[in-house]
């Protein structure tokens, strides 16, 4: 059975860059790939199981109106595309990626590579990301993080629950042929 998997990140370099081998793997097996990231670099795919959804995202922006209209492009798209699996990568995708799937009842993880600047630093932005990612993962399956720290500190914080975190201890399909 061929399944259809979208790959969501807030960067196109990045998600090629980082996990390009495991988007290859999974079109490999014959898999349909849906890329949905904002376009920072040309992506002519070199196959016709992998497409190419450029959308926008204020990366760093913490404004609710940009926020908001993510959030419904994201419903957009995954309502059009009707992945059978999603995997979410960085905080914007994560939080509001991980509310679009489950409202739309499609099966989806989070990946959390760092915990950034939202767990180091006080303020109010910052205690609102903190809220909006405590919600938003009770929406995933599971929740990867690449260290035992992130992993601590999520359960600590009462970020994630630990039956659904998977340690993948620093890697998570990153070639570390490439990436020594």
């Amino acid at each position: 059975m061929i399944n259809k998997i979208l790959f969501c990140d807030n960067s196109l370099r990045e998600l090629l860059n980082f996990r390009g081998d495991v988007i290859d793997d999974y079109s490999a097996k014959g898999n349909e790939i849906v890329l949905l990231a904002p376009k920072n670099r040309d992506y002519p795919p070199d196959n016709d199981r992998i497409k190419y959804i450029p959308i926008e995202v204020g990366r760093s922006s913490m404004n609710p109106f940009s926020d908001f209209k993510y959030f419904f492009e994201l419903i957009r798209i995954y309502r059009k595309e009707k992945p059978d699996y999603i995997f979410h990568y960085t905080i914007k995708p994560n939080i509001y990626g991980s509310f679009a799937a489950k409202l739309l009842g499609i099966p989806s993880t989070a990946m959390i590579a760092g915990l950034g600047y939202v767990f180091t630093n006080k303020g109010l932005g910052c205690w609102i990301a903190r809220m909006l990612y405590r919600i938003s993962m009770l929406c995933p399956e599971k929740v990867l993080v690449l260290n035992e720290y992130n992993q601590e500190l999520l359960i600590k914080k009462k970020i994630v629950k630990r039956e659904k975190i998977i340690l993948l201890k620093g890697g998570e399909g990153v070639n570390l042929s490439k990436f020594s």
